[in-house]
């Protein structure tokens, strides 16, 4: 009687366990079907990028969990405000809650330099504080080596003892580079459904804040572009304009004029893929717009960052950026695309302008637009891009569909005045053409439970133009 039970009970603990398997596989056939797709699709370009030159900025990140840090610091639930510059740890409270509560990645700059590090001090006494590469041109650097280790490549952006260590050796760093001490940004994470006070974050992500001098003064600018002249190489990635936001006007625009000249400079054969980051300040932003975007051969954003732009300098859905929460609208996305590519892409009206690729990345989908006579592989790019979202946020080698999930919209329209559509999972990336421009999206496949979000942005925008094919510069 007890072995006939002792059956009996394994029969049906085989039997569930079968089923929950099953269960399990038709949870994620979506997912599985969005990885093989990928899979098949995505190649590498036949003329790929060899050598690089990147920066300017660079740091070493410190992770802390963002909530834990202000209990730490003895500050409480408030008001949520979004300051365009942090000077005491009320502003601290106030802009995390902000962009908390909309669940969208921001970084400010601290104005005061004892109070910093004051923070940094506390940081570091937490459970378990992590030193990681920081800096968007280190970042991006650090993920083109992992992934091609066969391709040179040359940053040029503030190195201290501590980022020198964390950097691979295959990433040759110059002696202009070499500083005493390395600069830190406080990078402050939280997970989705956390609670801060009244708010609850509708998305992980992260709040980044820091006192950085080298890279919010650019110092190492006109080493970079000197640089170019000796090295020759074959595509160079330009990032960390947005540190420049915490300089006076005239300090700033001195800047971009100097930046301005010296891409004028920069040879046609040579692509400039320009990294942008989150800026408060519309003047600033209409500046990099009207000085900067045209002289650049490919330009990669966020949602925040692409409607900020749009805002800045008068672009359709100009108002977006103001009640965009979670998951932007495609179409309205697709819509400013195509109004950057058109008013600094390059054109007969403008033909010394030199943008021909934009490439816009958020937490559920990507878009790729370009000019088809520059640049190719386009498809791949985006989905490339879409592939190591996942991966990266999972913390993972290669795409696994039981830690992600699909949270594309059921219904939507690629741009204002196309008809509705549904996705179709066996093909995931849509290519489209509008006015000239191939355009071509992915949905992501988010991670369910992210353990590594910052420097997300930038493995994509990096993975994209290691798919991306440099065909020509129209300008040539």
């Amino acid at each position: 009687m007890i072995v006939k039970s002792l059956f009996v009970l394994i029969i049906s603990i085989v039997i569930g366990y079968v089923l929950y398997k099953k269960q399990l596989v038709n949870d994620n056939e979506i997912e599985q079907e969005i990885i093989a797709s990928w899979s098949e699709s995505i190649v590498l370009p036949k003329k790929q990028f060899r050598k690089l030159l990147v920066g300017i900025n660079s740091n070493v990140d410190l992770i802390v969990p963002g909530v834990e840090l202000l209990l730490k610091l003895n500050i409480t639930p408030g008001n949520d405000f979004n300051h365009d510059q942090l000077y005491t740890l009320d502003h601290l409270q106030e802009t995390f809650s902000h962009f908390f509560r909309k669940g969208s990645a921001a970084e400010r700059a601290f104005m005061d330099d004892k109070l910093f590090r004051k923070i940094v001090s506390e940081a570091e006494k937490l459970s378990n504080p992590k030193f990681y590469i920081g800096g968007n041109a280190a970042l991006i650097g650090n993920k083109i080596a992992q992934v091609f280790p066969e391709v040179e490549l040359h940053l040029v952006g503030p190195v201290g003892p501590k980022l020198q260590e964390l950097l691979p050796s295959s990433i040759t760093v110059p002696k202009i580079s070499h500083i005493e001490k390395d600069e830190v940004h406080l990078i402050m994470e939280y997970q989705v459904e956390e609670v801060w006070g009244p708010h609850r974050a509708p998305v992980a992500t992260r709040f980044i804040t820091s006192y950085d001098e080298s890279n919010s003064k650019a110092t190492l600018i006109e080493a970079f572009f000197q640089y170019i002249q000796n090295y020759h190489p074959d595509l160079i990635i330009l990032s960390g304009l947005h540190l420049l936001e915490g300089q006076p006007s005239e300090f700033f625009s001195q800047k971009l004029s100097l930046i301005q000249a010296e891409l004028a400079k920069v040879p046609n054969a040579i692509p400039v893929h320009l990294e942008l980051a989150s800026m408060v300040n519309k003047k600033f932003v209409k500046e990099i717009a009207d000085n900067i975007v045209s002289k650049v051969s490919s330009l990669g954003l966020n949602e925040q960052e692409l409607t900020f732009l749009s805002h800045a300098a008068k672009g359709p859905h100009s108002e977006y950026f103001e009640t965009i929460q979670g998951q932007p609208e495609i179409h309205k996305i697709s819509d400013i695309i195509l109004w950057v590519l058109i008013t600094y892409g390059h054109s007969k009206e403008n033909p010394s302008y030199k943008l021909t690729r934009v490439h816009f990345h958020c937490l559920t989908y990507h878009i790729i637009g370009i000019h088809p006579s520059a640049w190719s592989n386009n498809p791949s790019a985006v989905g490339a891009g879409t592939r190591v979202a996942g991966i990266q946020a999972c913390d993972v080698e290669s795409p696994d569909p039981d830690l992600v999930t699909l949270k594309f919209p059921e219904k939507f329209k690629l741009f204002s005045g196309d008809k509705e559509r549904s996705l179709n999972e066996s093909k995931p990336i849509i290519t489209w053409k509008k006015e000239g421009f191939h355009f071509a999206l992915s949905p992501v496949l988010v991670c369910k439970q992210p353990l590594k979000t910052v420097g997300l942005g930038d493995s994509i925008s990096a993975t994209g133009l290691m798919f991306s094919e440099f065909v020509s510069n129209v300008n040539s």
